[in-house]
């Protein structure tokens, strides 16, 4: 046996990521006590699976851009990335103006709502309730936490992502590639004997 091993190792974070949001939703879909907590991180870890997808798609069709990533995309947004790796695709049948990429697009601004952790602020005038229901506790992002729009998402992106996969096996033979979108393994690795 080899004293030493050249090992290369890939981990795949959209997987990661998916099977958190997956997770995620099964509570809140148990109907548990809190289960509304869950919506925030389910709808967070599935937009950023997306997002990490695409930085896959482009690590395999542009690894030349993705090397130094935040060099060439820096400022350009998500966005901007899909259309460099759509751009390496010819065979790709994807229109920007489709309803689902239109609903993914949005989720960009949850996003961008939760990464920044600002303070959301109102005011109101309302007639006071004895039981305190006057008091509405309503923030910008909640409409994107209503688990139908959580799976809805879901789906989106699941459906856009597989598209982006099967035109990718046309042209590349990356060894993920092998699986439908977020149904491959976490990681890989090969090695070979070199001491």
């Amino acid at each position: 046996m080899p004293k030493v091993l050249q090992v290369d190792e890939e981990i795949y974070a959209h997987e990661y990521l998916w099977r958190s949001s997956t997770a995620l939703i099964r509570v809140l879909a148990s109907g548990a006590d809190d289960a509304h907590h869950f919506a925030l991180p389910a709808m967070l870890s599935t937009f950023l699976a997306y997002e990490a997808f695409v930085n896959y798609a482009g690590f395999v069709c542009r690894p030349d851009l993705w090397e130094d990533e935040k060099k060439n995309f820096k400022g350009k947004g998500l966005g901007y990335k899909l259309k460099t790796v759509a751009d390496a695709l010819p065979s790709l049948a994807f229109a920007k103006s489709d309803a689902k990429y239109q609903r993914i697009v949005e989720l960009e601004r949850f996003r961008d709502l939760v990464a920044h952790g600002k303070v959301h602020r109102t005011e109101y005038q309302v007639a006071p309730k004895p039981d305190g229901t006057h008091i509405r506790w309503k923030h910008e992002w909640d409409h994107f936490l209503e688990t139908e729009r959580i799976v809805q998402a879901r789906k989106d992106i699941q459906s856009l992502c597989q598209l982006l996969v099967e035109s990718m096996r046309k042209h590349f033979d990356h060894p993920h590639l092998f699986a439908n979108a977020f149904d491959g393994p976490l990681a890989s690795a090969s090695g070979e004997g070199v001491g």
